[in-house]
This record gives C-alpha cells, structure tokens and sequence, in this order.
C-alpha cells in the first residue's frame, strides 16, 4: 500500500466521522433538516440529504458504535494496504447507497453511518477478491476477501432474514434500517469492481 491509500481512506473516514462527532456533541438545529425520508422519493429534500444524513445519529450510544466502526475500517486498510481507488470507491458510495435507499418508500426517515460503513467493508472484501497475491507465504488476499464478503452477506441476512424496513434494537434504544445495510454492501461492491477491475486488466501480460 503506498502512504497515498491510506492517507485517502483517512480523509474519507474523517469526512465521514469528523462532522458527526461535532453534530452529536451539539443540538444542531440542522439535525432535522439533513435526515434523509426514503418514503418521499427524489422530490422530498435537496441533494446535499444524501451527503449530511450520514452524520445524524439517534444518541450517543449510536454515534460511539459507528465511529468505532470507522476506525475498524481504517485499520484494516492498513494492514491489507489497500490503494486509493479503493478509498475513492467508498467515497463515491456515500452519497450512492442512500439514493438506493429512496426504493423502499416503508422508511420515513433514515439516518447514521451503518449504510456508509457496510459500503466500506464491502470494498475492502471487493478489492481482496480482485487483488492477485504477490507473497506466496501469506493468504491468498481473494481468499480473505471472500470470508469478509461472506460474512457480510451472512450478517445481513441473519440479522433481518423477513426485509423488514424496520427492526427495533433494545441494545441501542432506537430502531434500523437493516436493508441500509444490504444497500450499503452492494453500492460498495459494485464501485469497488468498477473502479479494480479495469485496473487490474490493464496489468495482466500479453
């Protein structure tokens, strides 16, 4: 991994956390304004929702899981060194895998990470599976991507296995959207192979 990657998907990651630790410390009067509402369509809000929504959180609780979150991210594209287009891929999937959202008019309203941080996890599982391995005594890195894909898909099913729109969480006293997730991983994945795959062609031999 060149100190660009990392340096990118710090950047995201801070653009991602940064803002939603000033907004959870405060009683933002934009709160309720940057909130996304699946259930009015294109016409319901400006573009930016798509954007701030990301940074609105239930309570503390909430906000502490999902930073934690990040900085699980962070760490694990360290220790895969994973490259700038992949950063780029979670970046462009911000704004991307909340749009998906708008089609499941069931959602009032949807706010926090969770959508953004499965897109993330989803690219790093995309980017292993794509990468060819260059240290013959380490795990195939499509190998790990793989179990991490797997995982993903396994948690979003186990922990929403009738697609209900809404399923409420004593541990965090609110309710989610589970289906952000199930977006958040496809919007991942399909910008991470968009933006690898092509790279990788270009480096096979002739």
């Amino acid at each position: 991994m060149s100190r660009q990657g990392f340096v990118a998907w710090a950047l995201v990651a801070l653009l991602l956390g940064g803002p939603a630790a000033w907004i959870g410390s405060t009683e933002h009067t934009l709160k309720t304004t940057w909130l996304l509402h699946p259930s009015a369509g294109l016409t319901h809000n400006p573009l930016s929702s798509y954007w701030t929504c990301a940074w609105v959180h239930s309570n503390a609780q909430h906000l502490r899981l999902n930073l934690a979150g990040l900085m699980l991210l962070l760490g694990l594209a360290w220790v895969f060194k994973l490259p700038t287009r992949s950063a780029l891929a979670w970046l462009a999937a911000w704004p991307l895998t909340h749009l998906i959202l708008l089609l499941d008019p069931r959602l009032e309203s949807y706010w926090g990470l969770s959508s953004v941080l499965h897109a993330g996890m989803a690219v790093i599982a995309t980017t292993l599976i794509v990468t060819r391995p260059t240290d013959p005594t380490t795990p195939p890195p499509h190998m790990l991507g793989w179990v991490l894909m797997i995982g993903l898909i396994a948690k979003s099913w186990l922990e929403n296995p009738h697609l209900a729109a809404i399923v409420h969480r004593p541990d965090l006293s609110m309710n989610v959207a589970p289906l952000s997730h199930l977006a958040g991983i496809t919007t991942g994945s399909l910008l991470a192979l968009a933006l690898c795959i092509p790279r990788r062609l270009r480096q096979s031999p002739t």
